[in-house]
């Protein structure tokens, strides 16, 4: 956590200053809320075999000492880990059977059986200051003394371990707060913006179309650059959105093996995100979504930039700055 600025590392309330105007949420945020109650959004969809767990955090800046540009520091930050629980049978116990996080361009995953854990089983999660990536932390890495970790199996609770020197979060509903604001013209678009991908129309790679449109891209005002919530994800396999809509499909996809000789059901006992697509439209009932906008002029500046710069910095090998510009190029086309 930046000694200087603390308010800048601290999970807040997405609506902290009052309201849900994504747009100002830059300019409200001052020293006076270094002390303010931390916050984490939970949500939490059942299988007959397993929880899936997502903990999102909300941070009103995305900074860097010790200056900023678009698309490296911009407005808003929303953080998501992913916890799998292989629920307990009627003579087992609940198990941990990994922890995957979302950390800027990837994704982190670890073994339950990997992690560094307190006496109780719990997993640690490291924050990142600035960027507030998250990062499962591996057993036998030293952890910090002001750490925070999210404890499973129980579903949407967070706890710390320390009362008397580190603060409890509180735990807010992420489907009866932010997802019930997911609609595009939320707040008259003071929340969402189309971004460089537009509005997103949820087809899974399993489940299909369903739902209307959904705001993927969190508005802002001082720097340019995409927040994405949990649903307007892409993971590693599927369709953007199944990370979270479709947990199950996705992890079987990518860690079939770390599930043991029982494979995860895929079939949902509780999913409040999907239910609610499904009750607003499928496959052909569903409104078509417009296509994307097109690139937008500053992004475009500022990834012409970090390629110019690459390529400079690597002169004595225009080989090699040849495959870092193209990476810089994949991944922000990707983003």
């Amino acid at each position: 956590m930046s000694a200087d600025h603390p308010e800048r590392d601290r999970p807040l309330p997405i609506d902290f200053d009052g309201d849900w105007d994504a747009t100002n949420n830059w300019a409200h945020l001052t020293p006076e809320l270094r002390g303010a109650q931390p916050v984490v959004y939970g949500a939490a969809t059942l299988t007959s075999t397993e929880a899936y767990l997502f903990y999102t955090l909300f941070y009103p800046r995305d900074w860097s000492s010790p200056f900023c540009i678009s698309y490296v520091c911009h407005d808003n930050d929303l953080e998501v880990v992913l916890l799998i629980v292989r629920r307990a049978s009627n003579r087992g116990r609940d198990e941990l059977v990994l922890v995957e996080t979302k950390a800027h361009r990837e994704y982190v995953a670890r073994r339950g059986s990997e992690l560094a854990t307190d006496a109780q089983g719990r997993p640690w999660i490291r924050v990142e200051s600035e960027g507030h990536g998250m990062y499962p932390v591996p057993a036998g890495e030293p952890l910090p003394a002001t750490a925070q970790h999210l404890r499973p199996p129980r579903p949407l609770e967070v706890a710390a371990a320390d009362d008397r020197n580190r603060p409890r979060y509180e735990l807010e509903s992420l489907h009866d707060t932010l997802w019930a604001r997911r609609a595009p013209q939320a707040a008259q678009r003071a929340l969402w913006t189309p971004g460089e991908t537009g509005f997103l129309a949820y087809a899974g790679a399993r489940l299909g179309r369903r739902g209307q449109a959904l705001g993927v891209s969190m508005a802002g005002h001082e720097y340019a650059g995409g927040v994405r919530p949990p649903w307007g994800l892409k993971g590693q396999a599927g369709e953007r959105g199944d990370w979270f809509f479709d947990p199950a499909y996705v992890a079987l996809l990518r860690h079939s093996d770390w599930f043991g000789p029982q494979p995860p059901s895929l079939d949902y006992a509780y999913n409040p995100f999907l239910a609610d697509l499904t009750s607003e439209c499928v496959d052909l009932a569903c409104a078509t979504i417009p296509p994307p906008p097109l690139p937008n002029a500053t992004r475009i500046g500022v990834v012409t930039g970090l390629m110019l710069a690459t390529g400079l910095v690597s002169l004595r090998a225009p080989q090699r700055a040849l495959v870092k510009c193209r990476r810089w190029w994949r991944r922000w086309r990707s983003r």
